[in-house]
């Protein structure tokens, strides 16, 4: 009887401390902050009501300005159906430094993109809808050096509120934005929800097809290690240019979002 007890009581003692020590090996969320400014122009021509290119450039600095953080080229196309509805097809090179590699500064990601945009109107608020999917190809980065690429797609869909508080067009418009990025792909295992990004800003037009939109960026990122998140505080400026060919010869500002 005695020794039954005895087996017993060794029994729950060894399951407590297994299931203590899972608990320990469990990984706990770390969330990193760090602050970004990002500027950049993005340009819209249209050749006429229907056809068109983009061209975009964005420039990120890390810890505010005192590093490189990256750089971003993207050169498209875009088939208007109206001045609301349009689709658009755009290739696009990134730049992401990395300091610790030995034998270069920055890795290099390709990029291919197809987007459509809808812009309608909410009460009194402009709506901006935009739904994107890309295809990446990424060096990965192994210690100190690069060793091959990886292949993932990304689902992105923004939408954007920008309010009039005048009728005066000088007046900056108040804005808000949000933005969902998913991903997918063989190397995507812990991280399928990439970022959210939010926007609370201003938007101000400055005649002539230039505009711009500066703000508050926030970005929270999951890593690919799953229980580590990023939390980039990053301070916005983004300028616009745009120019339309038109059949009546008359123009019409378009403004396309962030990288």
């Amino acid at each position: 009887m005695k020794h039954r007890i005895l087996f017993i009581t060794l029994t729950f003692f060894l399951m407590e401390l297994a299931v203590h020590s899972q608990e320990n090996n469990v990984p706990t969320k770390q969330i990193n902050h760090s602050m970004h400014t990002w500027t950049g122009l993005l340009t819209t021509h249209r050749f006429s009501d229907n056809w068109g290119m983009t061209a975009d450039l964005i420039i990120r600095r890390d810890e505010f300005l005192k590093e490189p953080g990256f750089y971003f080229a993207r050169l498209g196309a875009g088939y208007w159906f109206s001045d609301n509805i349009s689709l658009a097809m755009a290739y696009g090179n990134l730049w992401l430094y990395r300091p610790q590699l030995r034998d270069k500064n920055f890795i290099l990601e390709y990029r291919f993109d197809q987007q459509l945009v809808v812009v309608s109107s909410l009460w009194k608020f402009n709506v901006t809808q935009r739904f994107r999917i890309e295809s990446r190809w990424r060096e990965r980065v192994e210690g100190d050096q690069t060793v091959g690429r990886t292949f993932s797609e990304r689902i992105r869909y923004l939408y954007t509120f920008r309010l009039p508080i005048s009728k005066n067009t000088s007046v900056p418009q108040l804005m808000f934005s949000n933005e969902i990025l998913l991903q997918f792909g063989k190397q995507i295992v812990n991280n399928p929800l990439d970022q959210i990004r939010l926007f609370v800003g201003i938007r101000h037009s400055l005649g002539k097809g230039v505009a711009y939109d500066l703000g508050y960026f926030p970005i929270f990122q999951q890593t690919a290690a799953g229980n580590v998140y990023n939390l980039n505080h990053t301070i916005r400026l983004l300028f616009y240019f745009s120019t339309k060919k038109s059949k009546l010869d008359n123009y019409n500002l378009q403004m396309e979002e962030q990288e």
